[in-house]
């Protein structure tokens, strides 16, 4: 007689949670939890020590800025400005930029006045407007060039805005030159016209009549 195979069942297992695995879970959420809190803390805490330092570079670059003395001075190219903070932490940074921004303001400020020196020297002197463009220009390169190396951003800024106040100027002057002109040329023809024995007075022409 063939004897049959025999299969054994393999029935499966089920696995319950014990204690120690609930703990376990509880203990792993109650860490995740605090990993966060903790990484909100350090990065809350990261953003006022940053911004406290923004807040000194800044107070600490608007006290050393350069002065318009010295501004002065670099522009004639007696000394060289120093200008505070770099670009190494928050405080150097905040310290260049608030530093830039005021140096920046008193050079508009200088080239401003002395532009408008030379074109009240001009209708003075009644200046050649070519030599009124020149002395202007000089001015604003002169002023320019302090920011060149610090700051060329600013310096094209500074440059653009001078160029319009100096066209302003400029333009004023020209049409005060045409006006003149034409109010000496028309005497001038009065006079060629009126005879050397006649005279004007109160508009009316006096002189040796018939």
């Amino acid at each position: 007689m063939v004897e049959r195979p025999t299969y054994q069942r393999r029935g499966a297992q089920l696995r319950m949670p014990t204690f120690q695995d609930a703990v376990g879970q509880v203990a792993a959420r109650g860490a995740a939890q605090t990993g966060q809190a903790l990484d909100r803390m350090t990065s809350f805490f990261l953003q006022q020590t940053e911004q406290q330092a923004q807040i000194r570079g800044e107070e600490y670059g608007a006290l050393h800025a350069p002065t318009r003395e010295q501004l002065k001075d670099a522009m004639e190219g007696k000394d060289d400005i120093d200008l505070p903070g770099g670009n190494f932490t928050v405080a150097d940074r905040a310290a260049r930029k608030a530093a830039l921004a005021i140096t920046s303001d008193n050079l508009q400020h200088l080239a401003q006045a002395r532009i408008t020196e030379i074109v009240l020297d001009a209708y003075k002197t009644q200046k050649d407007p070519t030599d009124l463009a020149t002395e202007v220009d000089a001015v604003i390169a002169g002023y320019g060039d302090i920011l060149d190396k610090n700051a060329p951003t600013l310096a094209l800024n500074f440059r653009a805005k001078m160029g319009m106040y100096a066209n302003r100027e400029y333009e004023s002057y020209a049409r005060s030159l045409i006006t003149s002109s034409k109010g000496s040329n028309y005497a001038g023809l009065i006079a060629s016209l009126v005879p050397e024995d006649e005279a004007i007075s109160g508009g009316v022409v006096i002189g040796g009549g018939n």
